[in-house]
């Protein structure tokens, strides 16, 4: 069916081309916009301009005749060479250039080519606006709903003249401004929404990610598809860039019998005569029925895993607690399985930092399969977690103020503390019940109450009975206390072990507190290198005054012995002399005389020399020179 005889009105291709170049302006300028659901609705303009730009060149060709074909450039070929290789040569050129100037390049390439082009840059920006961080928690401007939600007027009529008016037997020109009229009607609603707080409307913008993504890739398809099919009459040529997919964007069901004429129109399939078709719609409620059966008595089977439990409950009261394996129950709503874990061991950081939108920088982490798949080798780097110095920020670290005292004055210091509380659901079935009903968010509430622990332990503590208070004490002790008040709770949760990963002053003053501990140790070192000066000296003066002592000692019992044996000696004189006087003193003379020859220089001559002829010679000897005295 041509075009004629569906609208009776011909629309110039300057028309398609003009409306192009119009709308490629404006999702220029859409995209140089912050807000994410105006850059969204420029896409799909962009996806708009792609179509109306494949419509004009394909529009150019419809207004072919059947008759026409390419215009040949005339050539007059010179005399072929002589040479027979080189004249073979020259032939094979000129079959080849032939056929290059029979090719339909507007007719044939340029449609497939511009939606490929145009498509492939809105999916791929589609998808890197999706991945931009924090648009989902961002707060867009007014400003945004305003110009989205005025446009979508010129949008509707544009759409309602375009359907009015179609020009091709298959997808008609208005699809190609649905999906604008979709992305600002959508995207206004959510940026007015979000505007006024309601973050959870910025999810909308997925919705027309989708639409626009949808559309992108069937037209991709479609030009793809259209390289290996045989090209029909110039009258009955496709746009590629039209998809069927946005026609389904319409206020009430799509009828079958629509699709069935499209098909009939533009592939020549005709459903009506299809017997496998006719069959799949009778067959198709009972089966339906048969799988909504099965889904549902399904719901009536549980399986467990070895570290899976639950509560089975009938009409909404627990009536038991099954392990892990295979369990039937009452299908629901009668029967219900909650499952609960059994044994499995988390780790939780306590920790306050929130992102935008309320969420916890410190997440549940299971120490099951996502440890195992993060764990590192021996030898590997390790990674910014495993930092623990403190001159750096650790993951998990939370800040807390405590009681400081310089001098007479009271003020406050700021600690930061990496801990981290091991838990797991309780093992008994009591235990079990209390973790389905007890608490919803047991993080949360782990969170929360060692938190307050926290605060009632540092309110009573300086930093340095912190950095010395004995850490296994501490440990057991806040365990302790975290057990009492989460079993007061009935929540289910036991407390296996709380880890102290670090306590230590803020990293941006961990420069000025080590240059303060290292003034103490130097003071301390100082005061005692003195101590031990003053030790070597009392030493010292101590041995010195000892030995003085006892050389004093030593010469008095020296001369105390010697006058006790002087008066030995004289008694015993004395008592001598009593008994025989002139022994006595004949004795002492003797003992007299002795000692003072001894020191005396005797000359003996004999008698028997002549005194008138001898010569004595009584000069004293030199010693040593071996002569007599």
């Amino acid at each position: 069916m041509s075009q004629s005889t569906r609208t009776g009105r011909v629309v110039a291709p300057w028309v398609y081309a003009v409306a192009a170049a119009g709308t490629f302006v404006l999702a220029m300028i859409a995209l140089a916009l912050t807000p994410l659901a105006l850059r969204m609705t420029g896409l799909a303009l962009l996806f708009s301009a792609t179509g109306l730009a494949g419509e004009a060149w394909v529009s150019r060709v419809r207004r072919r005749t059947e008759t026409w074909t390419r215009p040949v450039r005339a050539t007059v070929h010179p005399k072929l060479p002589g040479f027979p290789p080189l004249a073979k040569a020259v032939l094979l050129e000129r079959r080849l250039r032939a056929r290059f100037e029979r090719i339909d390049w507007a007719g044939d390439w340029v449609p497939g080519a511009v939606t490929v082009l145009g498509n492939g840059l809105v999916l791929d920006a589609t998808v890197s606006f999706l991945r931009t961080p924090g648009w989902a928690v961002a707060q867009p401007p007014l400003w945004g709903a305003i110009v989205l939600l005025a446009a979508t007027i010129p949008l509707v009529f544009l759409q309602r003249v375009a359907n009015a008016h179609p020009v091709s037997s298959g997808p008609g020109i208005d699809v190609l401004v649905r999906v604008p009229l979709v992305a600002a009607l959508l995207g206004g609603g959510a940026t007015l929404f979000a505007a006024q707080g309601y973050l959870w409307a910025n999810t909308l913008i997925y919705v027309v990610a989708a639409v626009l993504a949808l559309a992108t890739i069937e037209t991709l398809l479609r030009s793809i598809a259209q390289v290996f099919l045989p090209l029909g009459p110039f009258a009955t040529r496709q746009n590629p860039a039209l998809p069927w997919s946005p026609s389904l964007l319409r206020w009430g069901w799509p009828r079958a019998g629509r699709a069935a004429l499209w098909l009939r129109n533009a592939y020549g399939i005709d459903l009506a005569r299809s017997w496998v078709l006719a069959f799949m719609v009778r067959a198709a409620p009972p089966v339906a029925l048969f799988v909504l059966l099965l889904a549902w008595l399904s719901t009536a089977v549980t399986v467990l895993g070895v570290t899976e439990r639950a509560v089975i409950e009938r009409l909404g009261v627990p009536v038991a607690v099954e392990g892990p394996g295979i369990h039937v129950h009452w299908p629901w709503p009668v029967g219900r399985a909650r499952p609960v874990e059994l044994g499995v061991v988390h780790q939780l950081p306590i920790v306050f930092s929130a992102k935008p939108g309320g969420r916890l920088l410190a997440e549940l982490a299971s120490a099951g399969a996502s440890d195992a798949e993060g764990a590192m080798g021996a030898e590997a780097i390790p990674g910014p977690t495993a930092d623990r110095l403190w001159d750096g920020s650790h993951p998990g670290e939370a800040s807390y103020l405590i009681a400081s005292r310089s001098g007479d004055r009271e003020g406050f210091q700021i600690v930061n503390v990496d801990l981290r509380v091991v838990f797991r659901a309780s093992d008994d079935s009591d235990g079990a019940m209390a973790a389905v009903y007890g608490a919803m968010e047991p993080a949360s509430l782990i969170r929360a109450t060692a938190g307050r622990l926290l605060v009632s332990h540092f309110s009573s503590s300086t930093l340095d009975e912190l950095l010395g208070e004995n850490r296994a004490q501490f440990v057991e002790r806040f365990r302790q206390d975290l057990q009492a008040r989460i079993a007061a709770l009935h929540a289910g949760i036991s407390v296996i072990n709380v880890v102290v990963e670090a306590i230590h002053p803020p990293s941006g003053a961990a420069a000025a507190y080590h240059y303060v501990q290292a003034a103490g140790v130097i003071s301390d070192a100082t005061r005692f290198k003195s101590l031990a000066r003053a030790y070597a000296l009392r030493g010292t003066a101590a041995e010195d005054a000892t030995h003085a002592l006892t050389l004093a000692r030593a010469d008095a019992s020296e001369q105390l012995a010697a006058a006790q044996a002087t008066l030995t000696t004289f008694q015993a004189s004395t008592k001598s002399e009593r008994a025989g006087p002139d022994v006595f003193v004949f004795e002492s003379w003797l003992t007299h005389v002795g000692s003072a020859l001894g020191r005396a220089h005797l000359t003996i001559i004999d008698h028997r020399l002549d005194s008138e002829k001898a010569t004595l010679d009584l000069r004293p000897v030199a010693a040593g020179t071996g002569g007599t005295p």
